[in-house]
């Protein structure tokens, strides 16, 4: 049996990917989707945590369901993407899916410098604001997102501990040739949708492509295009990229999947 180890994001849960999980669940998988370090909730105030904290509670996971389930894939939202992209160099992960990546914050490319340098100390001054509106456009999964959130405020200092752990992570992606699906939600307020075109040229997949969602804000799995986002992933999942035509996706545009859906 086929496993699947599921990330969530910076601040977030499962939830977040939660029709994904289902559909995984439904056609066989074995899947783990762990709260990681710093997440547990409820409560008022989410409390700081680190990166390093988050990547040994994934390679935990890892190993733990690889006793269980065999070849094992990794699923990782946002955050939980770079986490899945370090584990890529950890532990033989068979597939890579990346949900809404996390490589930039949305708008800061305007700024004079990178945003760790001015996060950082932020975080000594203010170590938590309150949570900003869910980044989804969907009314129905906006109101369940609200219900299911563990927390009123968000860490800065767990902030500036993922943007570390982007500069960790990103010298590592060329030698990173798990095969990998990327999905990119156009309208996402949280991270930069470049990102996800950057870390599609800079891995050393042979076997990788990006999918851009024209009607989607950063939580991909549960707004309006979830359904494409479920069936692509799903299907990615079951198949071998090797016998299905797939080609490196930077050197071969394909077919849409879906109407306005944009396949690199």
């Amino acid at each position: 049996m086929r496993g699947c180890l599921v990330l969530h994001g910076l601040g977030g849960g499962p939830y977040e990917v939660d029709p994904l999980i289902q559909g995984m669940s439904e056609c066989g998988f074995t899947v783990h989707a762990p709260m990681l370090p710093g997440h547990e909730g409820p409560g008022p105030r989410m409390p700081a945590s680190t990166w390093p904290e988050w990547a040994a509670a994934s390679e935990a996971a890892f190993d733990l369901l690889a006793r269980e389930a065999s070849p094992v894939a990794v699923v990782g939202f946002s955050t939980g993407g770079t986490l899945a992209l370090r584990l890529a160099t950890t532990r033989p992960v068979a597939r890579l899916v990346l949900l809404s990546p996390f490589l930039e914050i949305r708008y800061t490319r305007l700024l004079p410098v990178a945003a760790i340098r001015y996060v950082r100390p932020l975080s000594r001054l203010i170590p938590s604001l309150p949570r900003r509106r869910p980044a989804v456009r969907d009314p129905e999964s906006l109101r369940r997102v609200v219900a299911s959130a563990g927390f009123r405020t968000f860490s800065v200092r767990a902030a500036a501990s993922a943007l570390e752990l982007i500069e960790a992570t990103r010298p590592l992606l060329p030698a990173i040739s798990v095969p990998t699906l990327i999905l990119q939600g156009a309208l996402d307020s949280v991270v930069e949708p470049r990102g996800a075109r950057r870390i599609l040229e800079e891995l050393g997949s042979d076997w990788k492509r990006l999918l851009t969602l024209p009607s989607s804000d950063h939580l991909i799995a549960l707004d309006r295009e979830r359904d494409v986002v479920r069936r692509e992933v799903v299907a990615f999942l079951r198949g071998d990229p090797g016998l299905r035509g797939g080609e490196p996706s930077s050197t071969r545009p394909q077919a849409s999947p879906s109407q306005g859906i944009r396949q690199e």
